[in-house]
């Protein structure tokens, strides 16, 4: 299986063309979008893509306005929102269940209002029909020095907590004295936030796992696509 995880930047704009090319080179199997709009360019990426054979789709909102987030999948699925989130989360979580897989798609709000949806993942509220389940997407928070030069984080504390509470940082564990970022400021300063935890089950079935910075070099978008491929 091939993962494609990729923030589009406040739905595509005037980029859905090159955003679909890029999709469509990369022959994945799942794609996990953020910053998805359920608007015009949501139409056509639904289109697009079904013709090139992902029949499944699911997204976390139908708000034209709201980023959100969206999967779409090659292989059936069921799908799962999540009304026990807070209002103001419900639209950054969306769900797909396979028959011995699950992959959580989200996108975290900014400051400090992202530790509700950390502290709903770290205690499992989640509750995973699988043994085996990916978290990813765009967390808007790494750890400090880390996964960026300095100290800026808000909730980082949370984002250490989320794998202490039995999940894994994919990327980070097979990277652990490498900074890479996924996004830069208009400063010029680099933040690695586009992430994907597994839990152990999960994390042992990959077998490469990589950003692929053409899309952000090439202004697809705003951020680095992140790449999974696993045996399962």
């Amino acid at each position: 299986m091939k993962l494609v995880t990729l923030n589009i930047q406040h739905g595509g704009g005037n980029r859905i063309s090159a955003i679909l090319e890029y999709l469509q080179s990369q022959n994945a199997d799942v794609i996990v979008l953020t910053e998805f709009r359920a608007n015009r360019n949501a139409k056509i990426l639904r289109s697009h893509l079904f013709k090139l054979g992902f029949l499944y789709f699911a997204a976390a909102s139908i708000n034209p306005k709201e980023n959100s987030v969206c999967i779409f999948s090659r292989q059936a699925f069921v799908p799962r929102t999540y009304s026990s989130l807070p209002v103001q989360d419900r639209h950054r979580l969306i769900s797909a269940h396979f028959d011995s897989l699950a992959i959580y798609g989200v996108y975290f709000p900014q400051k400090k209002a992202k530790a509700s949806l950390f502290q709903f993942l770290s205690t499992g509220k989640h509750q995973p029909f699988e043994s085996a389940h990916f978290i990813t997407g765009d967390f808007n928070t790494g750890n400090h020095f880390q996964d960026e030069e300095g100290r800026t984080f808000h909730c980082s504390e949370n984002f250490k907590q989320l794998s202490e509470s039995g999940l894994i940082d994919s990327w980070r564990s097979r990277n652990q004295n490498i900074k890479e970022f996924s996004w830069y400021s208009s400063h010029g300063n680099g933040f690695r936030i586009d992430h994907i935890f597994s839990n152990p089950e999960a994390d042992n079935v990959i077998q490469d796992i990589y950003y692929d910075h053409a899309t952000r070099e090439s202004k697809t978008s705003d951020h680095s696509a992140l790449i999974v491929e696993s045996v399962r």
